[in-house]
């Protein structure tokens, strides 16, 4: 089987970026027998970072073929998309399965299509969406799920809302999950470097990782902190390590003034994966309240490190936590609260959250989020759509 990938969505730290990383590198491991492309654009470094990603091997091909978004500036994106998409489309009359891991991008009308779609928040979320991102989704989203031969969702959720707005297409979506990398896991041994300057010794942390997009829910996190007795706030900080687009971060940061300027409240900017596990691993609890997620990917990240986790009961995350975490009403900032207290208060739950998230996140793998991807490749290719 000879499978391609847009390679344009492989680098970065949001979750469709460490989806795309980790499925390739695993279908490359995992099934020697079976060729898998990557499309990338023209330019050499490009094509060195890829090689050093994946490392060398046999079944794996790295195509320099595809123009850059910007090559001739903003004004023209919509040109090279179009060329893009038209690239797409002609390599993949050499596929056996093309898989679209960033949907919305480019509509290829490739016969032989699979899209992945991590969630649908831009169209379900009206308060929480950028206008951009609803128009990107309008416009596209009905072409492409009526042109691709299977769907890949992350979670039960994200397919009933898929279905639920799109029934036609029920029948091709399928639930494949997500999973941590193998280099999370509990490192106490070693303080976190990007910490050490910052935490007066002999105080904790409650940590946010994510990015700032109002989604996420920042702004209840700040106040629910805010409201812990100022005892327990000098001995708990709270660490927000944020990522993600730029406008989304300055725009917290400026609604967050004077509170973000309060010397128990830390903000980092990006860090290694090792320094990420560190800080999951040295973390009173991981607070991740969001108001709507596709699979809510550092959930399983901070569990394998063992870490508590404090996040929603809506959305997927009951469906990923399971009862390993402690569920939250993500509108109510009393109930964000005391989650939080009772990590600091309550050792003994707090132990048992630790083990429940280790066996909790047992059930997520990269290795069998390859498996069942190629589940879904061979059967498209068995049913002959």
């Amino acid at each position: 089987m000879r499978i391609g990938f847009d390679a344009s969505g492989i680098s970065g730290y949001c979750g469709i970026h460490t989806y795309s990383r980790e499925l390739i590198r695993h279908l490359i491991q995992e099934f020697p027998e079976h060729q898998f492309v990557l499309l990338s654009t023209f330019s050499k470094s490009r094509k060195r970072k890829l090689k050093q990603k994946f490392g060398v091997h046999r079944n794996l091909e790295i195509k320099s073929v595809l123009p850059n978004r910007l090559a001739l500036g903003s004004s023209f994106i919509n040109l090279i998309l179009f060329l893009r998409s038209m690239i797409i489309k002609h390599q993949a009359k050499s596929f056996d399965i093309l898989h679209i891991t960033k949907p919305f991008a480019e509509r290829t009308g490739s016969r032989n299509s699979i899209i992945t779609v991590q969630d649908l928040f831009p169209l379900t979320l009206d308060d929480y969406h950028g206008e951009d991102a609803k128009k990107e989704f309008d416009s596209n989203i009905t072409f492409i799920l009526e042109g691709t031969k299977a769907i890949i969702v992350p979670t039960e959720y994200t397919a009933n809302q898929l279905c639920d707005l799109y029934p036609k297409v029920r029948k091709k979506v399928k639930v494949v999950p997500l999973a941590a990398g193998s280099g999370f896991r509990q490192n106490r041994n070693s303080p976190p470097e990007s910490l050490k300057e910052l935490l007066p010794e002999g105080t904790s942390y409650f940590l946010y990782v994510g990015s700032a997009y109002p989604r996420k829910n920042l702004d209840r996190i700040l106040e629910a902190y805010l409201g812990l007795p100022e005892a327990q706030k000098a001995k708990h900080f709270l660490v927000l390590l944020l990522t993600g687009v730029a406008s989304h971060l300055s725009d917290f940061k400026e609604r967050n003034r004077n509170i973000l300027s309060l010397p128990n409240i830390v903000v980092l900017g990006g860090v290694s994966e090792e320094e990420l596990v560190r800080l999951y691993s040295s973390a009173v609890a991981f607070l991740f309240p969001s108001l709507d997620e596709g699979f809510g990917l550092p959930i399983v990240e901070a569990m394998r490190c063992g870490c508590p986790v404090i996040t929603s009961n809506v959305s997927c995350m009951p469906e990923v936590a399971g009862e390993a975490a402690i569920l939250v009403d993500p509108y109510n900032i009393g109930d964000i609260l005391s989650a939080m207290k009772d990590m600091i208060s309550n050792p003994v739950r707090r132990d048992e959250l630790i083990e429940k998230g280790f066996d909790r996140a047992k059930h997520f793998s990269w290795k069998d989020t390859a498996h069942r991807t190629m589940g879904v490749y061979r059967g498209v290719l068995d049913s002959g759509s």
